[in-house]
């Protein structure tokens, strides 16, 4: 393709809609698709606006910086964290990057990305996660509502659990039908079938892929949903619809509850990552981790290898 046909404006759309041709191809993630359309909206809606850049081929450093820097100053809180400024830029970067692989003027915008993210953006991640008075806490609460044997109960106990006993994303967990989960051949010394297999469709990587869940700790709702849902239903739904419950509402119900159990860390990523703490804290395999959280990259799994304080202690005792 050629860098430039007309002005800015149609450049840009004309490119635009060839990455989200390529996107789909390469079957990018839904999330990641909402997160990019809304990334090149704004920057769009930056190109009209400004007056001083009129060719592709013009857009540089301090372009790039400038549309950061407008729509930091008008987000509602005025400034932006380190996380969304990295988003941005990571996000920008793929689009100008794919433009320079695919222009025939070879024309590469590979420079205006050089020294641009936040110095915080390159050190290592700090995981959060639950310490294990707040699961206690979490799962007698879940456990005690069920007694209410209201629809919503099992749908938030199922779903928690699902993410912070197996390591399931919360866009698995709403995919889920009951055919999905089955009784696992996996056998313990006393000969018994102790774990459910849940077979992944929606998973990150778009392959198809299994986790594991002690029976134990979900028989309750899976018998629940049983006798309310056929095997090909989702699981995730409100008693008489048919599609899952919003991603957005899920999330509510679920921080409300952390909330009222006065559990100050928030988000559903939180429970995966918990997941993770506690099993390589229980077998120090990071092996094992990878493959009970699905990465594709050890490198990815890495993070959660840091020891906690109690561990140094309790090394040193």
């Amino acid at each position: 393709m050629l860098l430039e046909k007309e002005n800015i404006l149609k450049d840009y759309q004309r490119w635009l809609k060839s990455y989200f041709r390529n996107a789909k191809h390469r079957e990018v993630s839904k999330n990641s698709m909402i997160i990019y359309k809304r990334v090149f909206s704004k920057l769009e809606d930056f190109i009209k606006e400004q007056g001083d850049t009129n060719k592709l081929s013009e857009i540089d450093k301090e372009f790039i910086l400038s549309f950061l820097e407008y729509y930091e100053e008008n987000s509602k809180t005025g400034y932006f964290s380190t996380k969304t400024k990295t988003l941005y830029i990571s996000v920008l970067k793929s689009f100008f990057i794919y433009i320079s692989d695919n222009n025939d003027d070879f024309y590469t915008y590979e420079k205006e990305f050089k020294g641009i993210l936040p110095k915080k953006a390159n050190k290592t991640k700090k995981v959060t996660y639950l310490n294990d008075y707040d699961v206690d806490k979490l799962v007698t609460y879940l456990n005690a509502d069920l007694n209410e044997e209201k629809h919503y109960s099992y749908i938030h106990s199922l779903g928690i659990k699902l993410m912070l006993f197996s390591g399931l994303r919360v866009s698995e967990v709403l995919s889920l039908k009951l055919e999905n989960i089955q009784i696992s051949d996996l056998k313990n010394n006393e000969n018994e079938k102790d774990f459910y297999e849940i077979h992944l469709l929606d998973t990150k990587s778009k392959e198809e892929q299994t986790a594991l869940i002690k029976r134990e700790l979900i028989g309750q709702e899976i018998a629940y949903f049983k006798e309310l849902n056929s095997d090909n239903e989702f699981i995730f739904k409100a008693k008489e619809a048919k599609n899952p419950i919003n991603r957005s509402n899920f999330y509510v119900s679920i921080s409300n509850i952390m909330q009222n159990l006065n559990i100050k860390k928030k988000g559903l990523h939180i429970l995966r990552h918990t997941c993770a703490m506690q099993l390589f804290r229980k077998t120090g395999n990071l092996l094992v981790l990878k493959e009970t959280l699905r990465h594709s990259d050890i490198k990815t799994t890495m993070i959660y290898a840091h020891a906690e304080k109690r561990d140094i202690a309790e090394a040193m005792r």
